[in-house]
């Protein structure tokens, strides 16, 4: 008796860790009107809409984490010509969710910055984001957050004396790479010469 009790004890914990873990997504989109269909492997669809202060603007850029459970998207706002100081309407992304096992658990919002681009890491218990301003020129600047807690773990932005990239952050910038060292004096006029490091943190 006493060694059932033993492996009962042992078995429950396991138990109640699977039971604490949230089915797989087998499939995650957003349709025509900008609503997030999340589908896992109990066979549930699961639906978020825009909010109120998306104005139309919905959902996009919907990835599946290594993990299979954690879903994360923008959320964008649909900007009127006035707002978005052009002659049309468009909309830009304010905000980053994450989805966890039927609900969402966290939400990135970098004030008076849009979202330019973002990423998982470590099997999603990270999630890193370049932000930019809504109208002027390339903007570098770069945080990584840790999704459980939604604490902030490193900052990074384009820096006059020391503007080596993270490696985190390097695969936020693959397709908008930071000026080199011949180029940064355009953007800093005391920043350092070609003969220091340049921006991957090889020496020259």
């Amino acid at each position: 008796m006493r060694k059932l009790f033993c492996i009962f004890c042992v078995v429950l914990p396991c138990s109640l860790a699977l039971a604490a873990t949230g089915p797989a997504v087998t499939k995650a989109y957003a349709d025509s009107k900008g609503w997030v269909h999340i589908i896992t492997a109990d066979g549930l669809e699961h639906t978020i809409r825009p909010r109120k202060w998306q104005a139309g603007g919905g959902f996009d850029d919907i990835v599946v984490a290594q993990d299979g459970r954690t879903v994360g998207w923008l959320a964008n706002q649909m900007l009127t010509p006035l707002e978005a100081g052009s002659n049309y309407s468009y909309s830009v992304a304010f905000e980053l969710d994450v989805w966890r096992d039927g609900r969402v658990i966290q939400k990135f919002s970098p004030p008076a910055l849009t979202i330019q681009n973002w990423i998982f890491l470590k099997g999603g218990n990270e999630i890193a984001f370049h932000v930019g301003p809504l109208h002027g020129q390339e903007f570098y600047d770069c945080t990584l957050f840790d999704i459980n807690s939604g604490k902030e773990l490193a900052h990074w932005a384009l820096d006059r004396k020391d503007y080596t990239v993270p490696d985190w952050a390097k695969q936020l910038l693959v397709d908008d790479p930071p000026p080199g060292p011949d180029e940064i004096s355009n953007w800093f006029p005391d920043a350092p010469t070609s003969t220091k490091r340049d921006p991957q943190g090889q020496q020259k």
